[in-house]
């Protein structure tokens, strides 16, 4: 097999290229003498904050450098481009500017961390997403069934021993899930035992022990517990909260920047009215 010619190698078109088209940027865009980038101490700051957001925790001089270092290549990069007319009529472009100047709306104004008072009034704002179900804490003495068939007599036997103060514990098949189960939902002792024996559960009375159907047979059940539906304190939702609560503060300081944009311009819509 003969060598490939040397003017047909990929990599000699590549550094052709490449040089032809620094060529023609020093042509559009010739060195400039001496510009500056001010590093204001806004920016500064924000860079230190998005920094310390990033890594969780305030940066070391060599990583704020290194970061002051990144923001300016990109502000280079940014002049050189915008220098060479890039960012017009590109609407990617269009749309990424767009999205920085919301962001920096958002971080001028950036909330302060709430107090747990805050989070307590936005969780009570906010009650249809933190309302906590019903939940009963039941016994129950198991009798296995495969079949439609009701075992009426096994039930009668078992129902007529709880009756004369019989222990639970030496009644019944056992259960996987155990005898005695702590407090659940509805929806969690469907998911258990299967669909409608949580709303079962939840209409029975508050004494004695009653029949219910599961995916596994029959149960005598005994509610001994029953906790009303309740909303989840601050402990318990605390991060979902605090992030809820910092997304609506960040959306209201959006508006109101973009309020003041509002105000600064006119709207004019040509063909309107005619």
């Amino acid at each position: 097999m003969s060598a490939r010619p040397w003017y047909r190698e990929p990599l000699l078109h590549f550094a052709v290229a490449g040089a032809a088209l620094f060529g023609l940027y020093e042509q559009v865009r010739p060195a400039p003498a001496g510009e500056t980038i001010v590093v204001s101490a806004d920016t500064l700051a924000r860079i230190q904050s998005q920094q310390a957001r990033r890594l969780g925790r305030e940066p070391t001089a060599e990583e704020r450098e290194a970061a002051i270092r990144e923001w300016a290549d990109a502000e280079m990069l940014y002049r050189e481009a915008r220098a060479l007319g890039l960012d017009r009529g590109d609407p990617i472009v269009r749309r990424r500017l767009i999205q920085k100047l919301a962001f920096l709306f958002e971080e001028v104004d950036d909330p302060p961390e709430p107090s747990d008072e805050q989070l307590e009034q936005w969780i009570g704002e906010h009650a249809d997403r933190f309302e906590q179900a019903p939940r009963f804490g039941i016994v129950h003495v198991f009798v296995p069934s495969s079949s439609r068939v009701v075992p009426e007599a096994k039930l009668m036997e078992l129902e007529q021993a709880l009756a004369n103060g019989a222990d639970p514990a030496t009644l019944g098949e056992g259960f996987a899930l155990g005898q005695v189960l702590q407090p659940k939902t509805v929806v969690e002792l469907n998911r258990s035992f299967g669909p409608a024996f949580g709303d079962s559960v939840a209409a029975l009375p508050e004494v004695g022990w009653h029949r219910v159907r599961s995916l596994y047979g029959w149960h005598l059940v005994h509610v001994e517990e029953r906790l009303p539906g309740r909303l989840a304190s601050v402990d318990e939702v605390r991060g979902q909260a605090r992030q809820g609560l910092l997304n609506d503060a960040r959306e209201q300081a959006r508006e109101r920047a973009m309020q003041e944009l509002r105000d600064r311009y006119a709207l004019e819509i040509e063909g309107a009215g005619e």
